[in-house]
C-alpha cells in the first residue's frame, strides 16, 4: 500500500506558480523570525554579549531583519499588480473587483481571525497579560485592521499584525494604483512609477504621522508594480551567471546591512532609502526575471516560503510561549551552545506548529471554492439528518 505524502505546496488562484516568489518569501520570513528571536534572546539572556565572543557583525544583520516586512510589501505589489497589469498591457480579461475583494477576504480572513481569537484567549486567560476589556478592544480593532489608526500602536494581542493593516490598505488601493499600467508608453509609465516611488520615499522621512499607514510604505509596493512592468514587457529568460549571482547575493546582504537611523543627515537618509529600493529591485529582477540563483526555486525553500502567512501570524507568540520556560534552562557554561540550542528548539517549534496550522487552516482557504464546498457540505449534512 502506498503511503500518502504530506503536500505543503501552496495553491495559487491563477494556477501560474512562480517558485522564485515563494523563494523570496522564504528570505523575508526567515529575516523577520530571526529578528524577533534575536531580540527575545537579547532581552532575556545577557550572555548574547558575553565579552569572550563578539557577535556584533551577525547582530547587525539580525537587528535589521525587520526589513523583511518591506520585502513582503514589494512582493505584494508584484502579486496584486500582475492581473491588473496583464489587463492593461497584454489585453487579458478585466479584473472583476467583486471577485478580487471576495478572494482577499476568503483567502486571508479565516486564518487571521482564528489566530487572533486564540491569542485573545491566551492573553486573557492563560498568560493574563491583558484584562478582558483591553483584550477585547484590541481584538476588535485588530480584526477590523484599525488598531494603528485607533490606538496609534500595534495590536496588543499580536504585535506583528500592524503590517497586515498596511497590506489591507494596499489591497483597497491596488485597483486604483493599477491605472499606472493604463499608460501605453513604456518610458512614460516607468518614469511616473519611479518618480512616485521617490516622492513617497522622501515623504516617509519628511512627514511623521501619529499612526502607521500605507503612506509610510507605498514606495515598496510600487517597486513591486515596477517589477511587474518589466516582467510582462521583457519576459522571463534564464540568464544566470557567476557575476549576476554574486551581484544578487551582495545586493540582498546590503539591504540588511544598515538603515536610515544610522545616518545623521536627512539627505543621507534619502540617499540610503532610495539605494535600498534600487537594491531590492535589482535583486528581485535577477531572481524573478532572470532566474538567478537556483536556491530560490528549491522545493523545500518554496514550501516554507509558501507558508509565510501562517509563520508570520504565529511566530512571535511561539517565541514567547516556548522561549520563556526554555531560557530558564542552562544547557552549558558556553553561551554559544546555549543560544544555539535555544534557537534550534524555538525555530523547530515555529516550523512544526506552522506546518500543522498551514495544513489544517490556511491551505484549505487557498482553494477559492472553499466557501461553496463548505456550504454544500453543510447542506448535505442537514439533508442527511
Amino acid at each position: 500500500m502506498k503511503k500518502s505524502k504530506i503536500n505543503l505546496s501552496r495553491i495559487t488562484t491563477s494556477g501560474n506558480f512562480i517558485p522564485e516568489i515563494d523563494g523570496l518569501r522564504f528570505v523575508a520570513i526567515v529575516s523577520v523570525v530571526l529578528f524577533h528571536l534575536f531580540g527575545f534572546i537579547e532581552n532575556k539572556d545577557g550572555s548574547v554579549y558575553n565579552n569572550t565572543y563578539n557577535f556584533d557583525f551577525i547582530a547587525n544583520f539580525l537587528k535589521n531583519g525587520n526589513f523583511g516586512v518591506q520585502l513582503f510589501f514589494v512582493l505584494s505589489g508584484f502579486i496584486l499588480g500582475l492581473p491588473f497589469a496583464k489587463h492593461y498591457l497584454k489585453d487579458s480579461n478585466k479584473v472583476s473587483l467583486k471577485s478580487y475583494f471576495l478572494r482577499r477576504i476568503s483567502r486571508l480572513e479565516p486564518p487571521y481571525v482564528i489566530v487572533m481569537f486564540l491569542l485573545l484567549i491566551g492573553n486573557i486567560f492563560i498568560s493574563k497579560n491583558l484584562s478582558n476589556t483591553e483584550g477585547f478592544q484590541s481584538f476588535l480593532a485588530s480584526v477590523a485592521y484599525m488598531h494603528n489608526f485607533i490606538y496609534a500602536e500595534p495590536s496588543l494581542i499580536n504585535t506583528v499584525a500592524w503590517s497586515l493593516e498596511i497590506e489591507i490598505q494596499f489591497y483597497i488601493l491596488a485597483p486604483i494604483l493599477s491605472l499606472f499600467f493604463s499608460i501605453n508608453n513604456n518610458l512614460t509609465r516607468r518614469f511616473l512609477l519611479i518618480f512616485t516611488i521617490i516622492v513617497f520615499s522622501v515623504f516617509s522621512l519628511l512627514v511623521t504621522l501619529p499612526f502607521l499607514s500605507i503612506l509610510d510604505y507605498l514606495q515598496y509596493f510600487l517597486v513591486g508594480f515596477l517589477l511587474v512592468d518589466f516582467y510582462l514587457i521583457e519576459g522571463v529568460t534564464n540568464k544566470t551567471s557567476i557575476l549576476r549571482n554574486s551581484f544578487t547575493i551582495i545586493a540582498l546582504l546590503l539591504i540588511f546591512s544598515s538603515n536610515e537611523k544610522y545616518f545623521d543627515s536627512f539627505f543621507l537618509k534619502i540617499i540610503w532609502n532610495i539605494s535600498v529600493l534600487i537594491l531590492i529591485f535589482s535583486s528581485y529582477y535577477n531572481i524573478i526575471l532572470r532566474k538567478s540563483i537556483r536556491f530560490f526555486s528549491l522545493k523545500t525553500i518554496t514550501n516554507i516560503g509558501g507558508m509565510c502567512y501562517t509563520i508570520y501570524l504565529i511566530h512571535f507568540s511561539i517565541i514567547s510561549f516556548v522561549g520563556n520556560p526554555l531560557l530558564s534552562l542552562q544547557f552549558s557554561d558556553n553561551p554559544i551552545i546555549n543560544i544555539g540550542l535555544y534557537s534550534i528548539f524555538i525555530i523547530s517549534s515555529i516550523l512544526l506548529i506552522s506546518i500543522v496550522f498551514f495544513i489544517l487552516i490556511e491551505k484549505p482557504c487557498m482553494d477559492k471554492n472553499w466557501p461553496n464546498k463548505v456550504k454544500n457540505y453543510v447542506r448535505r449534512f442537514i439533508t442527511a439528518n
